[in-house]
């Protein structure tokens, strides 16, 4: 694996220690596709900051930290429930717009 991931965090497993789910594509020779595959990891963080739900960047430490973790927490890209589409700029609540749905509940009232 490389030195930076980007994971979801599944829960927090321990004092500073939290359980992270990595998606990945595995590429089949056989059939020519590319298929999702999930790696489960454990990662330290010294702040904990992280909530269940967030997306995390983590960093390799340079020498082993403990038997059952690599990796540290870098900073979290994404907190739960805050995801803000890149192109518009407006908050996404699942593949539409925040706005969207209040706009909706207006209509139907």
């Amino acid at each position: 694996m490389s030195s930076l991931l980007l994971g979801k965090c599944i829960s927090t497993a321990k004092k500073n220690t939290i359980r992270l789910l990595i998606p990945q594509l595995k590429f089949d020779t056989f059939l020519n596709k590319h298929f999702r595959e999930n790696e489960t990891i454990l990662a330290h963080d010294q702040q904990n900051i992280c909530n269940p739900g967030d997306w995390i960047l983590l960093r390799k430490f340079d020498e082993k930290f403990r038997l059952d973790i690599d990796y540290k927490v870098e900073k979290i890209v994404y907190k739960s429930g805050d995801i803000i589409d890149p192109i518009t700029g407006k908050k996404a609540l699942g593949y539409n717009n925040v706005d969207d749905y209040e706009r909706l509940s207006k209509m139907f009232k």
